[in-house]
């Protein structure tokens, strides 16, 4: 059985009593379900707490520097609003009282997270219309993550991309790149490149056909004649990033080697290569 409707979900959080049998038995037994009512039922509870007598803290300036770092706003609009506020009048927020919660709603604070979910009644009759403005506030917020949810299962069963944000990023460089070829008696074969990060750290990206060995793959970079290697880590899968010393001169190491590594505790070359290449500057 597939999993239940987000909207289902919801309305159960929000105290509904509906569903079929076979709904109710896949409640039970399924864990994401579970999960996701009881996060659609923590979402209610935070809604529906009565805020009187709550203090708000004041966030800290470097929350707004977050946030105008990460929306790309004018820079006419770098410094915090709460801060420029400070010791005139006081700010919109500070205006507004706070609303006290329609009678009858919970007034507890707390984690909730620990909340049963809300098992189903046969059939779809009997929906209770549910009014008062908290109830509104957290029936909306509580669909809002289910249509979240449901995107997200959806994204994952068909593959679809998650959109991504079109704020412009620094760029990962690509600064040297080669083939690695196999060795005599080894069949792994791949390639590596080198990138730089934007905050201009380097590292080497291996990407090398698994083959049956004895030991673990130790990843290296060496001078032209092999007599100088400077280990950077094990390529435990069929690819691998590592991060690249920043005293490592790459003119002076120009050779990718991935090693059969035995396990007996020596951290020197074991003077079996797998494949290797030597790095070409990315022109």
């Amino acid at each position: 059985m597939e999993h239940l409707d987000p909207e289902l979900l919801s309305l159960l959080a929000l105290g509904e009593r509906l569903g079929t049998d076979a709904e109710a038995d896949h409640l039970l037994s399924c864990p994401t379900c579970s999960e996701t009512l009881r996060s659609l039922q923590h979402a209610v509870h935070i809604a529906t707490l009565d805020p009187t007598g709550i203090e708000l803290e004041v966030p800290g300036s470097h929350n707004w520097t977050a946030i105008h770092h990460a929306l790309g706003l004018s820079p006419s609009l770098a410094a915090d609003p709460l801060t420029q506020q400070a010791g005139g009048d006081p700010s919109p927020a500070e205006k507004q009282p706070l609303r006290t919660a329609t009678p009858g709603t919970p007034s507890t604070h707390g984690n909730d997270s620990g909340r049963t979910p809300v098992p189903l009644r046969s059939g779809t009759k009997g929906r209770r219309a549910r009014t008062g403005p908290w109830i509104a506030v957290a029936a909306g917020i509580v669909l809002g993550a289910a249509a979240g949810w449901a995107a997200a299962g959806a994204l994952r069963d068909t593959g679809t991309p998650a959109p991504v944000s079109t704020q412009s990023v620094p760029a990962v460089a690509i600064l040297a790149q080669t083939a690695l070829s196999p060795l005599p008696a080894h069949t792994g074969s791949g390639n590596a490149q080198v990138e730089q990060l934007p905050d201009g750290s380097r590292q080497l990206v291996v990407r090398l056909s698994n083959e049956h060995i004895a030991g673990f793959r130790g990843v290296w970079v060496g001078s032209a004649d092999l007599t100088k290697m400077v280990s950077l880590g094990v390529l435990a899968n069929d690819s691998g990033s590592f991060a690249i010393p920043a005293g490592v001169d790459l003119a002076q190491y120009p050779i990718v080697d991935i090693s059969d590594q035995p396990y007996n505790g020596d951290p020197a070359h074991s003077a079996d290569s797998i494949a290797r290449g030597k790095l070409n500057p990315k022109s």
